[in-house]
């Protein structure tokens, strides 16, 4: 008979309680590492951290920005300009569809009307002076035009006329006549203008009538005078340039000689017109034609 051999027992039966405690109780997973605070993997790699970096901007950059706004600015305000003036100058909405004519005597409400016509529906901002001064260029009666608009669709036009110094009688005709001698107006004796507003006084000579030359050195004189000694003159008379003679209203004759020296004249004449009554009576001529020595007789 064989003899029997012992059976070696599981090194798990021999562990002591303690050994054969469940696997629960023995931690299952190593705590990860932890980077230090503050660092990142790439520090530890040696790599530097690819933020971009700020700089400070050039001072020129900033100036050129700035620069590049102003003309921006100024290229939308002349744009928004540019824009206001052509519609202001083509819009069929501003056009000239009234026109008044102010301070005009001479020239005739209808007349200035019946010139200024061609401007109606013309785009007031294409209106200009030179226009105006082009249409009424025939009438000798105006000096000067100043015009201005009256929107939405209104030209004032204020006129300054040449005014008349002498009168000339033909037939039933009444001829004004500047200082320079021109023909001003010509109109029917019951045309004419109110004689308050006027001192023009009457040019009867055949010889001035007849002789430029003569006419034009008695219109001269009676423009040089002021218009309140010439107010106090009837009529005009030369039978040659330096033969000048003034009527006076109460009858009294000035002789004025040529048309020189007219300022002094003038003075002279004045102050005997502006003299005490009763200083020059029975005075009938008043010789200024030497205004430095005048004489009476």
């Amino acid at each position: 008979m064989k003899p029997r051999v012992p059976r070696p027992t599981s090194d798990r039966a021999t562990t002591t309680g303690e050994d054969s405690a469940p696997d629960q109780d023995r931690p299952t997973d190593a705590p990860a590492l932890q980077e230090p605070e503050g660092e990142s993997s790439s520090d530890h790699r040696g790599f530097p951290d690819e933020s971009p970096l700020d700089f400070p901007e050039p001072a020129s950059v900033g100036s050129r920005r700035r620069r590049r706004r102003r003309l921006l600015t100024l290229l939308i305000s002349l744009a928004v300009l540019l824009g206001v003036v052509a519609t202001l100058y083509f819009s069929p909405l501003l056009v000239v569809r009234t026109i008044t004519v102010q301070d005009n005597d001479l020239l005739t409400d209808e007349r200035a009307q019946e010139l200024l016509a061609p401007l109606h529906g013309t785009p007031l901002a294409q209106v200009s002076q030179g226009d105006v001064e082009n249409l009424l260029e025939d009438e000798r009666a105006v000096d000067e035009v100043m015009v201005a608009a009256a929107l939405p669709e209104g030209l004032e036009i204020m006129v300054i006329e040449h005014p008349p110094v002498a009168e000339v009688h033909v037939g039933e005709e009444i001829l004004f006549y500047s200082q320079q001698g021109e023909l001003i107006r010509t109109f029917d004796e019951s045309q004419r203008p109110d004689a308050e507003g006027y001192a023009t006084p009457v040019i009867s000579s055949e010889a001035a009538l007849e002789n430029e030359s003569v006419f034009r050195s008695i219109v001269s004189v009676l423009g040089q005078l002021p218009e309140g000694a010439r107010e106090s003159l009837d009529s005009a008379t030369a039978e040659s340039r330096d033969s000048v003679q003034l009527e006076l209203e109460d009858g009294r004759t000035v002789v004025w000689g040529n048309d020189e020296r007219g300022a002094e004249k003038a003075a002279v004449l004045e102050a005997i017109l502006g003299s005490p009554s009763g200083e020059f009576d029975g005075v009938e001529v008043l010789d200024i034609s030497t205004p430095s020595a005048p004489v009476t007789r």
